[in-house]
């Protein structure tokens, strides 16, 4: 059996696999291997897999307390095997063919929590970087996709008494859409385009400029800002402070809840972040792993 993993493996990597997935697809049928022979007192071979095997299992790895993304990822695993068995003549069927796999119970994505969000904030302040600062805020407060605020030019932005808004040129779909701005928004922007120039004015969005048609945020050598760079300041800072898992797309992610936990529509939420569907904006109206603690712990004797 091992001698057939090891071609298996070949055949994973001659796919052109990742690492990663060929040693999550191995890791799985080593442990699926082990609980065979375990049960049925059998070394693992493809003809010896039978559907209730597989069903058996299933229900094993869920008696064990595995979540379904990792059980179902095992199923994947069973199943890619044994396709590529049959493939090969070993069996005539693929017996995972058809198996049901785990019901995953939806949970709003990755957002930051309100001590995350502070803290990365501080950690930004700290380093008086205004254009770091700048990037972050406008990530956590208007909910902008990376590229979306790499596109950003200093003539998007419009400040007057009656609206403040920054202008998505080419949304995901070519939408245009303008982001009304808020209070914190509009005064780290404005602090940082008065360093733009040495009069100390925020001539660049109040008055007629040759240079209003320049990008918003730039990074080494005066080229504007790339996703990569931006994915390079947001490690940057969550490393100070200490927040692991985190993406530009966390910050959209956070935005959308904020707006939810305060108690605005999902159609005025689905509007800010371009969402053509409101069934899209939905997820984040569904609790998050720490929703879910902290709604048991509110009824713990401790």
């Amino acid at each position: 059996m091992n001698d057939l993993l090891q071609d298996y493996s070949d055949y994973l990597y001659n796919q052109d696999k990742s690492e990663q997935t060929v040693k999550a697809y191995m890791a799985d049928l080593r442990s699926f291997s082990r609980w065979f022979q375990h049960t049925t007192g059998e070394s693992l071979d493809p003809e010896s897999i039978t559907p209730m095997e597989i069903i058996d299992y299933r229900n094993a790895m869920l008696d064990w307390g595995k979540k379904p993304s990792t059980i179902n990822r095992s199923l994947i695993s069973i199943s890619s095997f044994c396709q590529w068995a049959q493939q090969n003549d070993l069996i005539l069927n693929n017996p995972a063919e058809g198996i049901r796999s785990v019901a995953e119970e939806p949970l709003a994505p990755r957002a930051l929590e309100r001590k995350e969000q502070l803290g990365l904030l501080r950690a930004v302040r700290k380093s008086g970087n205004l254009r770091d600062l700048a990037i972050i805020t406008m990530l956590l407060h208007t909910g902008v996709r990376v590229s979306e605020l790499c596109n950003f030019r200093v003539s998007d932005i419009s400040l007057s008494r009656n609206s403040n808004t920054i202008a998505v040129r080419e949304g995901k779909g070519t939408k245009r859409r303008n982001i009304p701005l808020n209070s914190t928004a509009i005064g780290v922007l404005k602090d940082y385009l008065k360093s733009f120039d040495s009069d100390g004015q925020t001539t660049l969005i109040t008055g007629p400029n040759p240079e209003k048609g320049r990008f918003l945020f730039y990074g080494q050598k005066r080229m504007p800002l790339t996703d990569r760079g931006v994915r390079y300041i947001i490690q940057k800072y969550a490393y100070i402070a200490k927040i692991k898992h985190i993406s530009p797309h966390v910050f959209r992610h956070t935005c959308a809840k904020n707006l939810i936990d305060a108690g605005q529509s999902i159609d005025k939420v689905s509007k800010i972040l371009g969402h053509s569907n409101v069934n899209t904006t939905a997820v984040y109206t569904m609790p998050t792993e720490r929703d879910l603690y902290m709604i048991m712990e509110s009824i713990s004797w401790e």
